[in-house]
């Protein structure tokens, strides 16, 4: 895997509030069936697959099939578990991805942060390789995040 180290401008932040404990959205990142429900671009794709061992070193796999049957498959190591505050995750497409750049693993940072009932998420995905990949991210990002109360 290539790694170089992240610009100000490869850098994506996004941050969302979610009307639910943060015990709740951790959990929704973090449980496989909960993932199935939402992680994904968009209503369109299904998510068949999700594999989490989820421990300091362990592996994480998902599997997003888009309206024209194509399969995307991501995955990597968690590098910081922290329930229900935080999750760091390496990101690496699959070889026959076509949504992002194969063999180049990325990292994920997500933060939970209890806002009275609500949860802020403070997700930032570091190391693309342009802004247009960083981009792309950005759009798939934004849906799966938009899904994430199917998760709750």
């Amino acid at each position: 895997m290539c790694n170089t180290p992240s610009h100000p401008d490869t850098i994506l932040r996004i941050t969302r509030t979610f009307p639910a404990p943060h015990e709740k959205v951790f959990q929704a990142w973090t449980d496989p069936k909960a993932l199935t429900r939402w992680f994904a671009p968009s209503d369109e794709y299904a998510t068949p697959l999700v594999e989490v061992d989820l421990r300091v070193g362990g592996k994480y796999r998902i599997e997003m099939k888009a309206p024209d049957g194509e399969v995307h498959k991501v995955g990597g190591l968690y590098r910081e578990v922290k329930p229900p505050e935080k999750l760091v995750f390496t990101w690496a497409w699959e070889p026959g991805a076509t949504c992002g750049t194969p063999d180049y693993e990325t990292l994920v940072t997500v933060e939970f942060h209890a806002r009275g009932n609500s949860t802020e998420i403070v997700l930032t995905h570091e190391g693309f390789i342009d802004s247009t990949e960083r981009d792309k991210h950005n759009l798939g990002w934004a849906g799966c995040l938009n899904r994430l109360p199917k998760g709750l």
